[in-house]
């Protein structure tokens, strides 16, 4: 059984020794770390190369022609020829039990997903996680419930999450409306094999100015006031679940996907998205709070946000 760590890279020479340094002191040592470079032009490369030369399990490979975070994530997943295969970014820092708690509970699923430290740019814990900000009251304890909840929110960070090499096929080519990869193959392992999720930290999530994405707290405030950016949430919703819709034939998977996308699509003035919003509250924010479900059904209808 062989773990493959799939990185990429992008002039990231900041924070990437950093990294290297803390996926090497891995308490799980048998696996290939395959990094593929998206045309870097500061001293990632230099650096990435340093440390081939010393190990070599790590395997490097350049992008002459600049792919994209996406598709440089597909290309190296691509590579990859462990059993398992674990994501990494190239400016967090992994606890050292980070592959050990990703393969002890994968189980029979086809995606495991677990916690993060949320962490200043020095890598210094700011006292809160990833799932504390994420407003969860409980997990789903059910194949279907988990896919439920996937149509609608997701809490997979792909720097801390491992699938079966099995999960790629079904997965990969991603299609192009779809935004992210992690949300992609958590949503393919969800009508597979499964998904769960271990609320353990394993990663230190670094926040700068120059993340792909950033991850901050949940702030009611702000967001009813960025209803452009709500809008552009929805339509990334309904591009992710059109794809899904395309790529899945099974009839009662169809039937929820369908319905997920006309309340994502039709959120305004629409009876049917709001009961379908009372009905289902709790599985799509995995909440009990009263005072949250007020606020986010006023936020949604009469925000739309």
């Amino acid at each position: 059984m062989k773990i493959s760590i799939a990185l990429t890279t992008y002039n990231g020479e900041k924070y990437l020794r950093e990294q290297l340094d803390s996926i090497l002191k891995q308490s799980i040592q048998d696996f290939e770390l395959v990094i593929t470079d998206d045309s870097s032009t500061d001293s990632t490369l230099k650096i990435l190369n340093e440390y081939a030369e010393k190990d070599s399990r790590i395997k490097v490979f350049f992008n002459e022609k600049n792919l994209g975070f996406k598709k440089n994530f597909e290309k190296a997943i691509s590579l990859c020829s462990g059993d398992y295969i674990a994501l990494s970014d190239q400016d967090d820092v992994w606890t050292e039990n980070h592959l050990q708690v990703l393969l002890e509970n994968i189980g029979s699923n086809d995606f495991v997903g677990a916690n993060a430290f949320l962490c200043d740019e020095d890598a210094k814990p700011t006292g809160t996680d990833l799932l504390s900000c994420s407003k969860i009251d409980f997990l789903p304890d059910s194949k279907d419930d988990w896919f439920f909840f996937l149509l609608h929110s997701n809490i997979f960070q792909g720097a801390a999450c491992m699938f079966r090499r099995s999960l790629v096929q079904k997965a990969i080519p991603i299609p192009e409306n779809v935004k992210f990869h992690d949300y992609w193959l958590a949503l393919i392992a969800s009508v597979n094999g499964g998904v769960v999720y271990v609320n353990k930290c394993i990663l230190y999530y670094r926040q700068h100015g120059a993340n792909v994405t950033e991850n901050e707290k949940w702030k009611f405030l702000k967001k009813i006031m960025l209803l452009k950016k709500a809008k552009s949430d929805a339509e990334f919703k309904i591009n992710i679940l059109m794809a899904l819709d395309e790529k899945i034939n099974l009839l009662n998977y169809k039937e929820c996907i369908e319905n997920a996308i006309l309340y994502h699509s039709k959120q305004k003035n629409s009876f049917f998205c709001m009961r379908y919003f009372i009905k289902n509250y709790k599985k799509i924010y995995l909440n009990n709070e009263k005072i949250l479900f007020s606020i986010r059904f006023f936020k949604h209808f009469a925000f739309g946000v």
